[in-house]
């Protein structure tokens, strides 16, 4: 039987150089020392550029000139960038950082020895492609693209690489919705009430109390995690907050949340001793947790056993409680909970005898929010509740979305 035609192209060793090849086309490609890492990159990025484009025009011959840096120099140096650039007004990163590091990892396994400016868009297809493998969505893959080639455009503007690289990556077209295999992105829908109300009591009061605040708000998850007593005007029955940080603030957006009277009821059980405290505190959520444990506990307190725990515990232990929650920590703590509500119905009926409390995460209560108040207010109120303006918006046009939100928040917030 006929061996069928081999479509990868093998690692060989070149015996009398000692130097790692491929054979593509009846053309030796050599890669480098054998069995080295580099050639190993080197071989990985020439099969990545072979899954996309089979016939692959031959390399652009390199000049000497200044133009020379590899791509992990320019990812570094764009790195060293980025850390400086997207900070947010308090100095903290932007939620940026984590993301070009993700991307960057694809970039560096696939191309990171190779000279940026032979990165071209085969290169960049091929790192598409490896993102689509990964299991990343239509629209996270073209997001992911767009920071690559914003890398590029920033080595362009530095002369670290000629126009001409950034401008061939910009032929790339992103994805279509329908004509690729990457998967599309789940949409994010409101949460339904009965699966709020199935996780609420398996919640501490403080990440409660942030769910029910965000429900009755529209908050952003990471709007709910910063709230203060300063940064609230309290003049009149509907609170108003205005967050340091959000979503638009670098666009020249202004944001104001305003406050009704459940939403107050539950911050006014929250309220820090200190006005520039958060509300919701981590501290909090670990003290409730040991009193209930100790409350719980089967077995008497004898003071041979509080002595020896008070000579046993940790004086400073590694992880100290945030004194606020993240977006990260809060949907992990909502996820826990939905886990702990499945467990029990597990216990009480059975497995396979109940009905799941399917898992949700914080953004959903803001589209819920906004389902809510479009049904009850119209599509222009659930626009201003939800703080959705255009750039060019006037003073005069915020002023009058801040009367209609604070009219909302009054009546349902």
């Amino acid at each position: 039987m006929a061996r069928g035609k081999q479509t990868v192209p093998s690692y060989l060793l070149h015996k009398p150089t000692g130097q790692a090849r491929v054979r593509i086309n009846g053309r030796d490609v050599y890669l480098g020392v054998y069995d080295s890492p580099e050639s190993r990159a080197e071989y990985a990025r020439v099969v990545a550029e072979l899954a996309v484009h089979p016939t692959p025009a031959d390399p652009t011959p390199l000049t000497p000139g200044r133009h020379q840096v590899s791509v992990n120099e320019l990812l570094l140096g764009f790195w060293a960038y980025a850390d400086r650039h997207y900070r947010r007004a308090d100095g903290t990163p932007t939620n940026e950082l984590p993301q070009f590091r993700q991307t960057f990892r694809l970039v560096r396994e696939l191309y990171g020895h190779t000279p940026a400016r032979e990165f071209g868009p085969l290169a960049l297809k091929a790192v598409r492609q490896k993102m689509i493998d990964t299991g990343w969505n239509r629209k996270l893959v073209n997001q992911r693209v767009g920071r690559v080639r914003r890398a590029f455009r920033w080595a362009v503007e530095n002369e670290l690489v000629p126009v001409a690289v950034h401008q061939a990556l910009k032929t790339v077209s992103g994805l279509q919705a329908g004509r690729t295999d990457a998967r599309e992105p789940d949409p994010v829908l409101p949460v339904d009430d009965e699966a709020v109300r199935a996780t609420l009591p398996f919640l501490g009061q403080v990440v409660r109390g942030m769910v029910e605040v965000q429900l009755l708000t529209g908050m952003r998850p990471g709007e709910v995690c910063q709230l203060r007593p300063c940064d609230i005007d309290t003049a009149t029955d509907v609170w108003v907050f205005r967050p340091r940080q959000f979503k638009t603030r670098h666009r020249g957006k202004a944001r104001a949340v305003a406050i009704g009277p459940r939403a107050r009821a539950v911050l006014e059980a929250l309220t820090p001793a200190e006005p520039t405290a958060h509300y919701f505190d981590p501290r909090r959520t670990v003290a409730e947790f040991r009193a209930a444990r100790s409350a719980g506990r089967k077995t008497p307190r004898y003071a041979s056993h509080m002595a020896r725990n008070t000579a046993v515990r940790v004086a400073t232990p590694k992880r100290e409680p945030a004194d606020r929650y993240t977006v990260s920590s809060y949907g992990h703590a909502v996820a826990r909970a939905v886990e702990r509500a499945n467990r029990r119905r597990e216990r009480l009926a059975g497995a396979g005898n109940f009905d799941a409390v399917p898992h949700w995460h914080p953004n959903q209560l803001r589209h819920a929010h906004g389902t809510a108040v479009r049904h009850r207010f119209g599509l222009e109120a659930a626009q201003v509740a939800l703080g959705h303006e255009r750039a060019d918006v006037t003073q005069v046009y915020a002023e009058r979305n801040l009367t209609l939100a604070t009219r909302v928040a009054a009546e349902i917030g």
